[in-house]
C-alpha cells in the first residue's frame, strides 16, 4: 500500500476512482437529499483547492489504484488556523487495514509542516464508530452542534 499527499494531477489521473469513493462517502454520511452529480462536482473542485493551497488531500493506493482518500481544508476561526477534515473514504474491500489511520496521520504531518496546530473533524452524533475512531486517534470533543427542524 502506498500513501501520499495528492496533487491536482493525481486527482485528474484517478478521477473515476475518486468519484466512486466520494459517492460512497456521501451515501454513508449525508442524510439530506443532494444532487445525483454531487460527488462528481466535489471531485471537479478539489484540484483547484489543492493548487491554491487551501486543501490537503491524502491518498492510499493499492497496485496503482486509489483505494482511499482524506480531504481536509484550511480555515481560520477567531484567528486560529485549522485544518478541517471534511471527508474520509476507503473502498469497502480495503477497510479494517489501518488505511484511514495512515491517511489522517499523513494529513496531520502536512498540517504541522504548514505551521498549523489544530486539526478537526465533524461527525454525525449517531455514528458511534466514527466518533470512537476519532477519539482513538487523539481527537477530543470541542463543541456539540445542535439543530432544530422547524415546520
Amino acid at each position: 500500500m502506498d500513501f501520499k499527499i495528492l496533487h491536482a494531477l493525481d486527482i485528474e489521473n484517478h478521477k473515476e476512482e475518486m468519484v466512486i469513493l466520494m459517492e460512497m462517502v456521501l451515501r454513508d454520511n449525508i442524510t439530506q437529499n443532494y444532487p445525483s452529480n454531487q460527488a462528481e462536482e466535489y471531485v471537479k473542485k478539489i484540484p483547484r483547492y489543492i493548487d491554491d493551497g487551501s486543501a490537503i488531500v491524502t491518498g492510499a493506493f493499492a497496485n496503482g489504484n486509489l483505494v482511499g482518500f482524506s480531504w481536509g481544508y484550511e480555515l481560520t476561526i477567531f484567528g486560529e488556523r485549522r485544518v478541517h477534515i471534511d471527508m474520509i473514504g476507503v473502498d469497502q474491500d480495503s477497510r479494517k487495514r489501518g488505511i484511514a489511520k495512515k491517511l489522517i496521520e499523513l494529513q496531520i504531518d502536512e498540517t504541522r509542516k504548514r505551521g498549523i496546530r489544530i486539526i478537526e473533524a465533524m461527525i454525525t452524533r449517531d455514528n458511534e464508530n466514527s466518533y470512537n475512531w476519532f477519539r482513538s486517534m487523539g481527537f477530543n470533543d470541542e463543541r456539540i452542534k445542535v439543530r432544530r427542524d422547524l415546520e
